[in-house]
């Protein structure tokens, strides 16, 4: 994928363990055969996140609704 619009960099840390499911989630796309960077899901999320929650600190701090993965169960 690659950013069309103009974009400005911004960087920051993340725990290993979230890196961790951004890679999963990166792998998962380029098994469905898009070409994405871990930038480019880590787009994707942040923007996702953004227009479902609206900033709202509730809907941010909610805890989880659904049942852990098969991957939170090992």
């Amino acid at each position: 994928m690659v950013q069309a619009e103009a974009s400005k960099q911004f960087s920051f840390r993340l725990p290993k363990e979230l890196v961790g499911r951004v890679e999963e989630c990166a792998d998962s796309m380029r098994a469905k055969g898009l070409d994405v960077s871990r930038a480019d899901v880590v787009r994707l999320l942040l923007n996702h996140a953004l227009l479902v929650t609206n900033c709202k600190l509730e809907l941010l701090l909610q805890p989880r609704k659904h049942k852990a993965s098969a991957r939170h169960k090992k």
